[in-house]
């Protein structure tokens, strides 16, 4: 019998897999220098955390909500394409509201690139925390029916 991943599990597992991935992206950025660090480490550290585990539920939220609709079985692929898909609609946000003041709001390149693959990043980790959690079906691996 597949695994099922609700809505309540996304949020579960998206809260864990997000707070995980608040830290990792932090380190990321501190790594890759794309965009100066806003405060101290206790204070970036909290709002990162806090961001990654709110992003995570809503992202972990729309793949229990949605797992009839997505086009993907594989919670790897399901999880990241989520979470790659509403980081994209949060983008187009960003650049409606550049189009709109750009002297206020204006598109920055490497932000964009690693905020990308950090989307990515949080649907692997969001599947990561899913499979460390519930195990692999027995049946046919980390397969998912709505």
């Amino acid at each position: 019998m597949p695994l099922k991943f609700g809505v309540k599990d996304g949020i579960i597992v998206g809260a864990a897999g997000g707070v995980l991935w608040g830290l990792v992206s932090m380190a990321v950025n501190s790594a890759t220098g794309a965009f100066a660090p806003e405060a101290g480490l206790v204070h970036d550290a909290v709002s990162f955390t806090l961001g990654g585990g709110l992003f995570g539920v809503v992202a972990g939220a729309f793949i229990g909500a949605g797992a009839r609709f997505i086009p993907f079985g594989n919670i790897y692929a399901r999880s990241v394409f989520t979470s790659t898909l509403i980081w994209l609609l949060l983008r187009a946000g960003g650049a409606m509201l550049s189009a709109i003041e750009p002297e206020r709001y204006h598109v920055l390149t490497p932000e964009t690139l690693q905020g990308l693959l950090l989307s990515a990043l949080l649907g692997a980790m969001i599947a990561g925390v899913w499979s460390f959690w519930k195990g692999p079906s027995r049946e046919d691996g980390d397969t998912l029916k709505a």
